[in-house]
């Protein structure tokens, strides 16, 4: 999962309103503001991984786009990429010192691969091992976060072993005698409620009445579904 800064107006263009709504719905961190003194200080005071500018709509000047590109390349590497119209390439000064470029209507899996693009030059990629993202709800195992729509989601550490050890098997159903011995350990002498206790209090920090990753197969025991929601 990335921390992604939108320098726009969520409301002021529909590219940019969908833009938000696909990397929330991927996971990722999202901050969105219009204005650039706010945008700075999100960079030198948050771990901001990619900036994304809006170049479609006329409310920035050319000259405070150059000096938001040229701060984060001063501050830290933050990969910067410009949201273009395809009439917006005719002007696309290269000299600005952009990372890289999206042009609308934004392709979600173009999205996707110019911004991994952007973590990987930047040396802020993950393997696939350290992350899991399905339906909305991604895992960091590596950093022991949870985003739900990209909400942080707070867990106890045997939540969050339950839900790892869930989504790292998924689709494959295990008795709450096996998840007892997996999660809690051989030497654990605490009944299968344990189990169901637990699965309960995950249920109702990611779980929404249209959105359900944790299924309940009858007489058997828990999976965790793929793409739920």
């Amino acid at each position: 999962m990335a921390s992604i800064l939108i320098l726009g107006k969520e409301n002021g263009d529909e590219e940019i309103s969908r833009l938000a709504q696909d990397l929330r719905k991927r996971g990722h961190r999202l901050e969105l503001t219009a204005d650039i003194d706010e945008a700075m200080s999100l960079v030198e005071g948050r771990s901001v991984d990619v900036v994304f500018i809006d170049l479609l709509t006329d409310f920035l000047h050319k000259e405070d786009i150059r000096h938001v590109v040229q701060e984060c390349g001063r501050i830290k590497p933050v990969s910067v990429i410009a949201c273009l119209s395809e009439f917006g390439l005719h002007d696309y000064d290269v000299s600005m010192g952009f990372t890289d470029f999206v042009v609308q209507p934004f392709r979600a899996t173009e999205l996707h691969a110019r911004l991994q693009m952007a973590l990987w030059r930047d040396g802020k990629s993950k393997t696939d091992d350290d992350v899991i993202v399905s339906g909305g709800l991604r895992l960091d195992l590596s950093r022991y976060e949870v985003h739900l729509l990209g909400r942080p989601i707070e867990l106890t550490f045997k939540e969050f072993e339950l839900l790892r050890f869930l989504a790292t098997n998924p689709e494959k159903v295990y008795s709450r005698e096996t998840l007892l011995n997996r999660v809690w350990g051989y030497d654990y002498y605490g009944g299968a409620r344990t189990v169901d206790v637990h699965i309960r209090r995950l249920r109702s920090k990611i779980e929404e009445a249209d959105r359900s990753f944790i299924e309940t197969v009858r007489n058997v025991g828990y999976r965790f579904r793929v793409g739920a929601g």
